[in-house]
């Protein structure tokens, strides 16, 4: 499980790994389960929450565009 905290406007992009054969099918991708989110704190700008996903995807931290 990966455990993030994100603030308002940030993001996480969950995707197929690069070692990943692209035409592997969403059944082959998630045959190991499904992707799972859990809360462990939300503040008032902030909240902590862990990630957990089959193997054949990465989770990456995206950070909110600075305009």
């Amino acid at each position: 499980m990966l455990i993030v905290s994100r603030r308002d406007a940030e993001s996480i992009l969950i995707r197929p790994a690069d070692n990943i054969d692209p035409n592997m099918t969403l059944a082959d991708l998630f045959s190991d389960g499904p992707i799972e989110i859990t809360i462990f704190a939300a503040g008032q700008s902030r909240i902590k929450m862990g990630v957990q996903a089959p193997p054949q995807l990465s989770i990456w931290r995206k950070n909110a565009a600075v305009s």
